[in-house]
């Protein structure tokens, strides 16, 4: 069996929370047996690292133009696809420490 990729995983608009815990089981982060319940505080209180992580990674998807985030804070795939080649009209990201 195939499973989804990111951009079905993400397709419609998602709560933040959500959006994070399903970016970290697309990426094994979280194990398989872990439900959305069981990891919710990691994303809503401050200073659990994997909630951290993922704000970053969410953020950055939203800067390259691969998420798109409304004012809810809600996160959905862009269904029109950025061009790679294309440099950011906006701050540009931080350098990788």
């Amino acid at each position: 069996m195939e499973s989804a990729g990111l951009s079905e995983i993400l397709a419609e608009w998602t709560d933040f929370d959500v959006a994070g815990y399903r970016l970290c089981k697309f990426l094994g982060v979280i194990p398989p047996e872990r439900s959305f319940g069981s990891m919710k505080g990691h994303f809503w209180i401050d200073g659990f690292p994997l909630g951290i992580m993922v704000d970053e990674i969410l953020e950055s998807m939203v800067k390259a133009g691969v998420l798109q985030k409304n004012d809810d804070p809600q996160y959905r795939w862009n269904p029109v696809q950025p061009d790679p080649d294309e440099p950011l009209d906006q701050e540009p990201l931080p350098p990788l420490r």
